[in-house]
């Protein structure tokens, strides 16, 4: 399968920009409600590549005040219009100024963070912590390591990134996620699920952390 060296040169941003413009609103598959028994408390949550915005919409109806960001404004249009009470910002996860050290109580990321390659993984799961409060959760899921129906490559034990339909890919094994999330994060749950995605089953990897004390 392909690796870095097959990486698009084209930005990321004008990928799913395209991407977007060109699809319909995707159907709300409910995998944040999986999750409510974890967010008692929760004042201000941050859903990371909100796209569609499904996500952000399930916070808000259960009273939390939401900013969701994206590097695909295209997205973030689709967002705004389901979710118009959300704060939404054109940002990479990578690096996010504009937002304060501690603003959230908590972040989610579902299939946001499966882009990038070991260090730039680790760079924004750390700049996730950074705005987090202390104590604040980490609730998301990535591709795994056997989801056939989205391009995993016959070995994903490295971290060469895959190119799928003109996107680089990761696919995480446990080792490669516990690897990662244990920089920053303390992980309370990690556990391989099937979902079902675009009318197909999908492998991730699903965590709950939270971040590591100062």
């Amino acid at each position: 399968m392909p690796s870095d060296a097959s990486v698009p040169a084209e930005p990321a941003s004008d990928v799913w920009d395209r991407r977007y413009a060109a699809q319909t609103l995707s159907r709300d598959e409910a995998w944040l409600s999986g999750w409510q028994h974890r967010l008692p408390g929760v004042r201000r949550a941050l859903d990371i590549g909100c796209g569609d915005g499904w996500e952000t919409a399930a916070l808000l109806e259960l009273g939390v005040e939401v900013t969701g960001i994206d590097i695909s404004a295209e997205a973030l249009a689709r967002c705004r219009r389901q979710s118009p009470r959300a704060r939404h910002v054109l940002a990479d996860v990578r690096a996010m100024p504009m937002l304060a050290d501690g603003e959230f109580d908590l972040a989610v990321a579902q299939l946001s963070l499966h882009y990038f390659d070991h260090d730039d993984t680790q760079r924004a799961l750390c700049e996730i912590a950074r705005v987090l409060a202390p104590g604040g959760r980490l609730i998301g899921c990535v591709n795994a390591e056997d989801d056939w129906h989205y391009g995993a490559p016959d070995d994903a034990s490295s971290w060469a990134l895959t190119v799928v339909d003109g996107v680089a890919k990761q696919f995480f094994t446990r080792g490669k996620i516990e690897d990662v999330l244990a920089a920053c994060f303390d992980i309370e749950h990690l556990d391989k699920r099937t979902l079902s995605r675009y009318g197909k089953p999908k492998s991730v990897w699903e965590f709950f952390c939270t971040r590591k004390a100062d």
